[in-house]
């Protein structure tokens, strides 16, 4: 009853005493406000007060009740609301946090720092606003934390993956390692069946270091997931969206050769990519040969590039930046019989480097068709898939027949 009794509140005593008037309350006519507020509670169902402040315009929309709210609220989840809604609001910006206060009428609240704003809101809403805060917020913060990962694991963001490893498989330990433009953030997850209920988990970040459900934290969940850490089923610290599984669905781990001196024994390492994906569909093919068997040209840029040798010597290297779209490639093969149609995949755009020399070889323009061979890199500073040393540029590609 805090909500109600909050919004009650911002009543003027004659507008309560109307709301006695009109439900023939009696014996409130010397009653104080606070008063007034207690025996229209006490007399009025749920159902009608939460009518009466639709109807002054105190609350925007039927809420549903408490008993409802905590019918969907109550879980199998094990950690008290205080604790779980302490998670949550991790991931909320001061400017929501201050939107709740309103909302819940607390007062006093502007000038806090963000833990400070937390702690604040949790010391001043009674267990039942707990719950109703949770019913509130609860899913479009996990859908907003699981979307912001799905856009990492696509290349989307702007932070990438740098690196995942299973560092301890019987305890199901994984770490991973994520880099921004001028930053790294390194994140921890462990779950297992003793601790699924609030499972091991550490990271850099803002949101990962108080507890709370960051975008590294659902990297890690789902990668768990497709490791067979764990079943959905058994998952119950928090809600998924209902279309979680279908949103996955396209994600795939997968084991990546890593490049090694001559000395090292063969390498690789965990990936994890959208096959539906623009970044998936190259990701698949990183450090690997691919040709293009069709395109068109959007773009060139004549770059100039200078690296000092030394003090007295400076080598200028001139490369040309190919921008493309509508591209139809597949892997490099060695012999003509070994072209696969099934093989060939598309995309909505691409860049490709250009040597000086090779450049030269070929003369092109905007609106042309164009093909070569290339290598799939990943370029870490302006953060796009780039075909690199390439070859065999063309404006009459054409697939093997």
């Amino acid at each position: 009853m805090s909500f109600l009794m909050k919004s009650l509140a911002k009543l003027k005593v004659s507008q309560l005493k109307e709301i006695c008037r009109d439900f023939n309350i009696s014996g409130y006519s010397d009653l104080n406000k606070g008063d007034l507020v207690t025996r229209i509670l006490r007399t009025l169902s749920e159902k009608n007060i939460t009518d009466i402040l639709i109807q002054k315009g105190i609350i925007k929309e039927e809420i549903p009740s408490q008993e409802d709210i905590m019918k969907k609220v109550d879980s199998d989840r094990k950690i008290d609301n205080r604790t779980y809604l302490n998670y949550l609001l991790q991931s909320l910006t001061k400017k929501q946090l201050s939107q709740i206060c309103r909302d819940f009428l607390i007062t006093n609240y502007s000038g806090k720092s963000k833990p400070d704003l937390i702690e604040f809101i949790l010391d001043s809403l009674a267990e039942e606003e707990y719950a109703r805060l949770i019913y509130n917020k609860e899913l479009d913060i996990i859908s907003d934390g699981i979307e912001s990962a799905i856009q990492k694991i696509q290349g989307k963001d702007r932070e990438h993956i740098k690196k995942m490893e299973i560092v301890n498989p019987d305890l199901h330990e994984l770490e991973l390692e994520f880099k921004g433009w001028k930053w790294e953030v390194t994140s921890f997850l462990s779950i297992t069946e003793n601790n699924m209920n609030n499972p091991d988990r550490d990271c850099d970040c803002r949101i990962g270091s108080a507890g709370g459900f960051c975008s590294h934290f659902w990297i890690g969940f789902i990668v768990s997931l497709k490791e067979g850490f764990l079943k959905l089923e058994d998952w119950t610290l928090t809600k998924l969206p209902e279309d979680f599984e279908a949103r996955i669905k396209s994600l795939k781990l997968q084991t990546r050769a890593v490049s090694k001196k001559d000395d090292d024994e063969d390498k690789s390492e965990l990936i994890i990519i959208d096959q539906e994906s623009e970044q998936g569909k190259l990701m698949k093919y990183l450090d690997k040969r691919i040709t293009i068997y069709q395109s068109e040209i959007i773009g060139i840029e004549r770059v100039e590039s200078e690296i000092k040798v030394s003090d007295e010597e400076v080598i200028t290297t001139i490369y040309y930046i190919i921008d493309l779209k509508d591209i139809e490639f597949g892997p490099q093969i060695k012999r003509k019989k070994d072209f696969d149609e099934k093989k060939l995949q598309k995309l909505e755009t691409l860049k490709v480097r250009l040597s000086d020399k090779k450049y030269g070889d070929v003369s092109i323009q905007k609106g042309d068709a164009f093909g070569c061979n290339g290598t799939v890199t990943y370029d870490d500073f302006h953060k796009y898939y780039i075909l690199m040393r390439s070859t065999k540029p063309t404006t009459h590609p054409q697939k093997p027949k």
